[in-house]
């Protein structure tokens, strides 16, 4: 059963190898265990799974707040005290943020993502175990998990976005925050993913012209 921490090819050679020695018990769970071990601590090494995990927990922090914001907000709409727009607006920042955040911690954590889940979920449980907003769901402070879950997906498939996309969407979100404003006007912490993407589709570019021509 340790084994399934380790990859398909590791497993079976780990497998092998403990049948051939005869290794078994308390004695093969501590060889897999200690190599499961050595090679998670190999993978921190890297400057990639810190800033993952950063931002995981902290990009979580300020979510949480910005979905317990939009969910107020929503309920003031149906009362008639807020306008469609500044609730949509704030609507479209909140899917953003939680989409690039989730991006980027998708793209970076490797093999560590379920370290960037854990940190990504220990803010959401507390946080719904301690809401006491009678008026409001529990679950309106996770209106952000969702497109967080689907950018860390694809940030895990594809890396990367083209240049083009990603100075796109990175100028829409600053723009809209500019008009907008807010009282998530000082949360400029979450635009930094979007313009990491920026950063590293124009990196990459030259890398990728080369290897063409």
């Amino acid at each position: 059963m340790a084994t399934i921490l380790l990859a398909p090819t590791d497993r079976d050679v780990v497998l092998g190898d403990l049948e051939e020695t005869g290794v078994i018990g308390w004695s093969a769970l501590g060889s897999v265990l200690g190599l499961v071990m050595r090679q998670q601590m190999e993978l921190w090494r890297a400057w990639q799974p810190w800033v993952a995990s950063s931002m995981a927990f902290a990009g979580s922090l300020l979510l949480l707040g910005v979905s317990f914001g939009l969910s107020v907000n929503s309920r003031h709409l149906l009362r008639g005290e807020r306008g469609y727009g500044s609730v949509l607006c704030e609507a479209l920042l909140m899917l953003s943020w939680a989409w690039t955040s989730g991006f980027v911690v998708g793209s970076l954590s490797g093999k560590t993502r379920w370290v960037s889940g854990i940190l990504c979920a220990i803010p959401c449980l507390s946080c719904v175990l301690r809401f006491h907003d009678t008026s409001l769901s529990r679950l309106c402070v996770l209106l952000f998990l969702l497109p967080a879950v689907i950018g860390a997906v694809q940030g895990v498939r594809r890396a990367r976005l083209s240049h083009r996309t990603a100075l796109t969407l990175a100028i829409a979100m600053t723009a809209l925050m500019l008009v907008w404003g807010g009282r998530y006007m000082w949360n400029w912490f979450l635009f930094l993913p979007a313009w990491w993407l920026v950063a590293h589709a124009e990196r990459s570019e030259p890398s990728n012209k080369k290897v063409a021509g």
